[in-house]
């Protein structure tokens, strides 16, 4: 079979810019594997020329003239858009199947005659938000039960039937891969002394919401009220041609709060490692950092760490508050730096964690062989379906509503991982104690006002249930 596949980042061949093109790595490569002829087209870069094998019966197609880098791809002219319409259209003629990675092909016309499928790997990004309304795949992929209930709870309100073509694939790790190695050489390449320095491991893009203003201060508390002045956070730097205007003055007003807080000798920026060399750089940290307010669908960092064998602090946003039980992770409320420090306190302290069970755990979750058969079995079978129909929304006094899966209570105070803050919500935090599900009219017969009411409607801190099938 030949299958197309598209991909709105670009692929490099041996380097991997993050999980959405590792995880296509490996989709293609078990296609390849199985005897699919596999074509995989992607923006042009300046770092890439011509085609490229990514493995054997896998071609990548650096063809397409999206605005890079991020964000903003589809900021194109309308020559541009039409030759990328153009060339997709072409590489489609004679495929059997088009794979969307990512969701962001927003020009669903030209996959009409095709089966089409689409994986949603963030609910975040606004390619992948709006490739959930207007996007018309046969068949629909999410990351994690986080993500499908995000999509089932907006997009789903208008499509009934979207949950019917849906599937939920657990992102996979290779634990023969990810797993604890000696790091002593990539140790001595960055000049570090673990036996001496205790080292953070901060793994992410330098992008706003990834958590890197909260892991400095972090290190600012740990460095200069508890007198750990042995404390390293490593950093990585980002891949030049992937680095937009907005991701170079994000880091520099990082770098000042570095400067500012005095923490120059304890941050060291090490170049973008290749994948083959990540399990050592997870085996190098004493404890992983995870502190952004970035709706994670996924989050490989956190869970590749701890299959590595080095414990993960997460910020109990998006997916990461349920994949895990919290016994085997470490979760703190974004923001919250005493928390943190805290916790990084108590681990270095030697506080037990029990690294078998979560390995266990993690097996019994992410098994990357599942996770590629999965996607193979659902491309191989997908078969061509009629467009959902739209249908709007009516709702009236006596809908039923509920809390969306994007927030969680603290006490009086409600979490919106979408607006990235904590708010009083007194009222509803007393409404849901006494029922999970209610209406307006039930809410107003309880005491709630109109405006509290429409408030909670505006802030998207309650959705009806009205039509949808979980």
């Amino acid at each position: 079979m030949k299958i197309t596949v598209f991909t709105i980042n670009p692929i490099f061949p041996g380097k991997v810019t993050g999980g959405a093109s590792k995880h296509l790595y490996y989709i293609t490569r078990f296609l390849g594997d199985q005897g699919h002829q596999v074509e995989v087209i992607c923006p042009e870069s300046d770092e890439l020329g011509s085609s490229f094998i990514l493995h054997d019966n896998v071609e990548v197609f650096p063809e397409l003239s999206f605005n890079l880098p991020f964000p903003q791809p589809y900021a194109v002219s309308p020559p541009d858009l039409s030759l990328i319409v153009s060339r997709i259209s072409k590489r489609l003629t004679n495929a059997d199947r088009l794979y969307i990675h990512d969701g962001e092909w927003l020009i669903p016309d030209v996959y009409a005659d095709i089966p089409t499928i689409a994986s949603f790997r963030d609910n975040i990004y606004p390619e992948s938000v709006l490739g959930t309304f207007v996007g018309k795949p046969d068949a629909i992929i999410t990351v994690s039960d986080y993500s499908r209930a995000v999509i089932q709870n907006t997009a789903g309100l208008f499509f009934p039937d979207l949950s019917e073509r849906m599937y939920t694939v657990i992102n996979g790790i290779d634990f023969d891969f990810f797993k604890r190695v000696d790091p002593s050489n990539l140790a001595r390449r960055l000049g570090l002394n673990p036996e001496e320095d205790i080292i953070l491991l901060h793994p992410h893009r330098p992008e706003q919401g990834k958590g890197l203003a909260e892991t400095i201060r972090v290190a600012n508390r740990l460095v200069h009220k508890h007198g750990l002045s042995q404390i390293k956070v490593l950093i990585p730097e980002w891949i030049g041609s992937m680095v937009s205007s907005g991701d170079s003055i994000y880091y520099n007003e990082m770098m000042h709060l570095i400067q500012d807080f005095e923490l120059i000798d304890n941050f060291k920026f090490v170049p973008w490692l290749p994948v083959d060399r990540m399990p050592e750089l997870y085996s190098l940290g004493n404890i992983t950092l995870c502190l952004g307010n970035i709706v994670e669908a996924f989050g490989n960092v956190a869970y590749e760490s701890l299959a590595c064998g080095t414990p993960s602090i997460v910020s109990r946003v998006g997916v990461h508050r349920t994949l895990l039980p919290d016994e085997l992770i470490e979760k703190v409320h974004f923001g919250d730096v005493d928390e943190v420090v805290a916790h990084v306190l108590a681990i270095l302290d030697g506080k037990e964690w029990h690294p078998d069970r979560v390995l266990e755990e993690l097996k019994a979750k992410m098994n990357i062989q599942k996770q590629v058969q999965s996607y193979s079995d659902i491309i191989i079978n997908c078969n061509k379906q009629d467009p959902l129909q739209f249908t709007p929304v009516d709702s009236t006094r006596r809908t039923t509503y509920k809390l969306p899966p994007w927030v969680y209570f603290k006490e009086d105070f409600i979490y919106h991982d979408f607006r990235g803050k904590f708010e009083n919500a007194s009222e509803l935090a007393n409404l849901v104690k006494g029922s999970d599900k209610f209406s307006e009219e039930t809410a107003l017969h309880d005491g709630i006002t109109q405006e509290m009411w429409q408030a909670w409607i505006r802030k998207s801190w309650i959705v009806p249930v009205g039509q949808l099938k979980e």
